[in-house]
């Protein structure tokens, strides 16, 4: 089991071990690990490990495929047009981003799987990839709660001090989410160790003496930073958005609202099974009791759960991209601005209308927002 997979100690081999002291009391690492290859399997369980092998390869693949291709697609559209209509354009572009680093990870996990957990790529390289995966997941966790707060503000009609300083804001919460998500794996990465033995692995390795403390303080980070503050806020400020769009009576109300709640529950359902397995193995053994079945079971199953977490930077990009009217418009004018053909006719039909998209841009410009009989698709505050 690999440190991205869990922060406690868990079955290994290929180590030359002594049996633990008849009292029952560890020492030391090696009759940690006795005790772990001696006593799970006395509850025998029948789960076929290259079959999990196999699914996982093919969940990776999958999941890496899709998922470099839409935030690629995000990030290209939404890059053409940060600086001009999309006022929350900057976090999509950022979280794609972050969606992005985490796919970019996923292949290393799928050789990692396929070789048993051998770690072949030397010791930084066990660092780096894992502090490399964990600032992206936070990243893009943050970007995400900061887009629906900042949803709700936009759409509520701010004071004129937020519309004139919104930009700048807004490029210094980026910088200060990217800030606090490359500090945050600090005090878990810096235990993590490659364990050299008959096959070496990258584990996370504390102090013996407090490992414990370390496990259960990584554990509770994560889970607190990664679910138990974000998922309030999204909550709450979705519910405030929806509730919003329907006093407002918009036509299209009803879907926002639908879309709404489609954040709220794909986000608990991606993360909510892997910081509840996570904080129960963690606490197994030193504070909780499991019964021998449901760890083989959560060990088992826990790259499993890993790995469907990772389905946020598949989901991100549809939920809130590809399902905007407006992203699929600037998705096809990128389409045609990169084929000469295409875009030479559409500059041509475009000069045919020029004298009366001049006229409609000097009244926008004029007035500094868009015609009031827009529709909620247009607004600024939904367009992602």
């Amino acid at each position: 089991m690999s440190v991205k997979d869990s922060t406690g100690p868990a079955p290994t081999e290929g180590f030359t071990t002594a049996p633990a002291s008849d009292s029952g009391e560890i020492h030391n690492w090696n009759e940690l690990l006795y005790f772990f290859n001696h006593t799970l399997p006395e509850c025998h369980t029948e789960l076929r490990e290259d079959t999990k092998q196999v699914i996982l390869f093919v969940l990776y693949l999958a999941i890496f495929v899709v998922g470099l291709v839409e935030n690629l697609l995000v990030i290209c559209v939404n890059w053409r047009c940060v600086g001009r209509a999309g006022l929350l354009n900057l976090y999509v572009l950022n979280m794609a981003i972050a969606d992005l680093g985490v796919v970019l990870s996923l292949p290393v996990w799928m050789l990692e799987v396929m070789l048993d957990y051998t770690w072949l790529w030397g010791s930084f390289s066990c660092r780096f990839t894992h502090y490399f995966y964990f600032a992206n997941m936070y990243s893009s966790i943050f970007f995400l709660v900061c887009l629906s707060i900042d949803r709700y503000v936009t759409l509520t009609d701010a004071a004129p001090s937020w519309r004139r300083h919104q930009h700048r804001l807004r490029r210094a919460v980026c910088a200060g989410v990217w800030v606090l998500s490359a500090v945050i794996p600090l005090p878990e990465v810096v235990h993590i160790q490659l364990v050299e033995s008959a096959e070496p692995m990258c584990l996370f390795m504390a102090p013996f003496e407090s490992y414990s403390a370390w496990a259960l303080a990584v554990a509770l980070s994560t889970t607190v930073l990664g679910f138990l503050l974000p998922f309030p806020l999204l909550v709450v400020f979705n519910v405030l958005t929806a509730c919003r769009l329907r006093r407002a009576g918009w036509p299209e109300g009803r879907r926002h609202c639908l879309l709404l709640c489609a954040y709220v529950v794909i986000f608990a359902v991606c993360w909510l099974p892997y910081h509840v397995t996570l904080l129960l193995l963690t606490l197994h053994g030193t504070h909780i009791s499991l019964h021998c079945h449901l760890v083989h079971l959560l060990y088992f199953f826990y790259d499993v759960i890993d790995c469907f977490a990772m389905l946020h930077c598949v989901v991100n990009p549809i939920l809130y991209n590809f399902l905007s009217p407006r992203f699929r418009d600037q998705l096809l004018s990128a389409v045609v601005h990169y084929l000469p053909k295409a875009r030479a006719r559409a500059d041509r039909r475009a000069s045919s209308f020029s004298s009366s998209s001049t006229q409609h841009s000097i009244v926008i410009t004029k007035e500094g927002a868009p015609p009031a009989a827009a529709g909620p698709r247009d607004h600024p505050s939904l367009n992602c």
